[in-house]
Order: structure tokens, then C-alpha cells, then sequence
């Protein structure tokens, strides 16, 4: 019964993380708080280099965010809104602003943790990523995790070939 519980278990916690990493955030409302603060970042170095005259407004999340102590990784598309920019309103993202303006590009935004343990923060237009940003470079990326299935050994001193462990 108890195996059967933690299969269950499993399979439920697969099941929300599929669905979790399924979910697109086309609302910047229903973001966490820890993606919008990032997400701000992104929307002041966009709204300074390509808003112009214009707003320059959240669209959707490019990748999973990626926050903790150790890692940092939020990939966001922006757009230039057809509303103009009101000082008095800053940069962050306005739900009211959310029409693109025609023949502007999307804006691929990254906040990321970087080796030396600052942050960079990088817009640019979305082809210009896609046809290589040496900047996004210096990201650095950590894995810090314990024993997978596949790097446990077994109490066993008998050894049988094919099982996982048995190196």
C-alpha cells in the first residue's frame, strides 16, 4: 500500500510539473511576484533603447524562469505598444498598453546571474538573438542536486551487469 501511495505521489507531482512548465504566462498579472521583478528589469532596458515615444510593454515568457540563490534565468519577448509613455506612470508593465505597434520588432530580453555573480540584463531585437549574442555568453548556469537514479549504487557487493549503478 505504502508503494503504491508513493507511485501516486509521483505521479502527481509529474503532472503539476508538466503542467507548470506547460503553462504560458501571457498575463504579466498572474506572474509570481519573483518573475515580475525580473521581468522589470527587462521592461526599463527595453523602454530606454526601443520605446522611443512608445511604451514598451510585456508579451510573454520565452523559457521557463529559472530563480534561486544559485541560478538566475528570465527570458521574456516585449513588444512597443502603440500607447506613448507617460513619466509618471515609469517603465513597469501597463495592462491597459498591450496593442504592438506596427512594423516593430518583438524585443528578446534576458536577466541572468552571471559568473562573477552579478546580473546582466540584455535586450535586443528578437532576430538579432537569434542570430547570435556573444553578451548572453556570460550567463552562468548551476546545477546543484543530489543523487539521480542513475548515479546510485545499489548495497549490493554483487554487482549483476545491465543494472543502474553498476559501473
Amino acid at each position: 500500500m505504502n508503494k503504491m501511495n508513493a507511485i501516486l505521489k509521483l505521479l502527481l507531482l509529474a503532472t503539476v510539473t508538466l503542467l507548470v512548465s506547460a503553462q504560458e504566462w501571457n498575463n504579466y498579472q498572474s506572474l509570481p511576484e519573483s518573475y515580475r521583478t525580473h521581468i522589470d528589469k527587462a521592461l526599463r532596458d527595453a523602454n530606454k533603447k526601443f520605446g522611443g515615444l512608445h511604451h514598451v510593454a510585456y508579451e510573454k515568457l520565452l523559457s521557463t524562469p529559472k530563480i534561486t540563490d544559485y541560478n538566475l534565468y528570465v527570458n521574456v519577448r516585449l513588444i512597443v505598444t502603440t500607447c506613448k509613455k507617460e513619466p509618471n506612470k515609469g517603465f513597469a508593465h501597463r495592462d491597459d498598453c498591450i496593442t504592438q505597434k506596427p512594423k516593430t520588432p518583438w524585443i528578446d530580453c534576458l536577466v541572468c546571474k552571471k559568473e562573477n555573480g552579478g546580473e546582466l540584463i540584455d535586450c535586443a531585437r528578437q532576430v538579432d538573438v537569434r542570430s547570435g549574442r556573444d553578451i548572453r555568453k556570460h550567463c552562468a548556469y548551476r546545477t546543484h542536486g543530489g543523487a539521480t537514479v542513475l548515479s546510485q549504487k545499489s548495497g549490493n557487493s554483487k554487482q549483476e551487469l545491465g543494472c543502474l549503478g553498476c559501473v
